[in-house]
């Protein structure tokens, strides 16, 4: 249950420990001065690599109960959700509200208070360190201390069983839900989604969708997700440049409806080629198989790293070739080199739904369980250009390039 003022007061009473930070607030009339940005990161990092925890937004640590103003409480509970997502790696999502306490003359201070779930993987400071809480206090992870860490959460890193804390189960699709698990399941709905790994409970015992459920069933994911979108582009030439941008567009909603939106992006980009006008079977051009192209969009939405913050799926439709960008380095010490060959499941509740998803432009399920994904790209993207489609890492980002079929 949320904490009542009575039990806020009773901790602010008993004073910080190991699960209670005080923090006083200074403002300035373009935002938060106090504390620094970097210093409450590395707060809110050290309660999620420990048991998760309260930091309380008004209160020195004297635990005087200063108050925030009230017209400054949305600037407050927005610039902790700004560090929490931008400055902590992967994010922190921690549930911010604001609460009233009654003060000694009968009137109300109002704190905001911060929720840091206990993280499960491990946090850093976008500045690369690792905080653990100890007691009142934080302090940096030894090598020890973090190589024991890493080892008790391994599974942290699947990011897309993380409870997306802002929403609610109101924020998922009901019709989606019932066509997916049919109109009266065997089991209670909340029941079924916390099973089927769609929600979860918060420390609160709050039901909320995780990332996954939200991808697949949510109404907008992109309201808690905000870069959960593929990015599409179409140039007339060979070069990224926008004298040659034909037509672009932002494909977002749930992940399956991207998907279908671009395949049909490139499907009509194809269709608008001089070449391909008025012509049908036999004399027809098609540059692309589409099959390949299907194969690759789902590849990059079903592996992509959703927890990069700012990055998002951007696929690049040129006059010789199509550029597929997905966030995120290939998974444990898988390489290019063997990607045909293994199986790589970075988000393996997505995978697992989108392996249940029918695609409308085929029919079939999007991932087949065989994971033969990467060798059909390969084998069937040379076989109808003439051209091996090629993998590249950049950094944090893969790129499959397919290249066209020349007429």
């Amino acid at each position: 249950m949320p904490e009542t003022p009575d039990s806020l007061l009773a901790r602010i009473r008993d004073g910080e420990d190991g699960q209670t930070e005080f923090k006083e607030v200074r403002l300035h009339k373009t935002g938060v001065v106090a504390p620094k940005t970097e210093d409450l990161a590395a707060e809110l990092i050290a309660l999620a690599n420990a048991d998760g925890g309260l930091v309380l937004f008004g209160v020195d640590d004297s635990g005087a109960v200063a108050g925030i103003p009230p017209g400054r409480l949305g600037d407050v509970r927005h610039w902790i959700t700004d560090v929490a997502t931008n400055n902590c790696q992967p994010p922190i999502r921690p549930d911010v509200r604001a609460v009233g306490l009654p003060d000694s003359e009968g009137g109300e201070r109002h704190i905001v208070v911060a929720t840091i779930p206990r993280g499960i993987f491990v946090h850093q400071t976008s500045g690369g360190r690792y905080y653990t809480r100890v007691g009142p206090t934080k302090r940096l992870l030894t090598p020890p201390e973090l190589a024991r860490l890493f080892q008790e959460r391994g599974r942290g890193f699947v990011f897309d069983e993380q409870i997306v804390f802002e929403a609610g189960v109101d924020a998922l699709h009901w019709s989606r839900l019932e066509s997916f698990f049919g109109r009266s399941p065997s089991l209670p709905w909340l029941d079924l989604l916390r099973n089927t790994g769609v929600t979860g409970r918060d420390g609160e015992g709050v039901d909320r969708p995780k990332v996954a459920g939200l991808l697949i069933f949510g109404k907008d994911p992109t309201d808690f997700l905000r870069f959960a979108f593929i990015e599409a582009a179409h140039y007339g030439g060979a070069e990224l440049s926008s004298t040659e941008l034909v037509h672009e567009d932002r494909l977002d909603g749930r992940v399956a409806e991207q998907i279908d939106a671009a395949v049909a992006f490139v499907a009509a980009a194809v269709a608008r080629r001089p070449d391909s006008v008025g012509k049908t079977g036999a004399g027809r051009y098609d540059p692309y198989d589409l099959e390949v192209v299907e194969e690759g969009i789902v590849n990059a939405v079903a592996h992509r790293d959703y927890s990069i913050h700012g990055s998002k799926i951007r696929l690049f439709l040129y006059a010789d070739r199509l550029e597929i960008y997905s966030p995120g380095r290939l998974p444990n010490d898988l390489t290019l080199e063997e990607i045909q060959y293994r199986t790589f499941t970075r988000n393996q509740q997505l995978v697992s739904f989108l392996s249940k998803l029918k695609s409308k432009r085929t029919d079939r399920v999007y991932i087949e369980s065989r994971g033969e994904g990467v060798r059909t790209i390969l084998k069937r993207g040379e076989a109808h250009s003439g051209r091996r489609p090629e993998y590249h890492l950049f950094g944090s980002e893969l790129r499959l390039t397919i290249w066209a079929r020349q007429a």
